[in-house]
């Protein structure tokens, strides 16, 4: 069972429009300019989506002071 995830409104929309993109729906340029980002950027997300699920939307904040 994956627990409770909590999400911003943001990473709430970033994951709405890359699933829109894994459905083939729209294109990379197209989430890209959704999300206002990079192509490159967008395929991060993609990839880190397919390895983690969910969770991989979710900001982490940096390690450190």
């Amino acid at each position: 069972m994956e627990g409770l995830l909590t999400m911003s409104i943001k990473e709430v929309g970033r994951l709405k429009a890359i699933s829109q993109l894994e459905e083939k729906k729209i294109t990379v340029e197209e989430c890209s300019e959704l999300l206002g980002m990079s192509t490159r950027q967008t395929y991060r997300i993609l990839k880190k989506i397919k390895e983690e699920g969910s969770r991989g939307i979710i900001h982490k904040p940096a390690c450190g002071t």
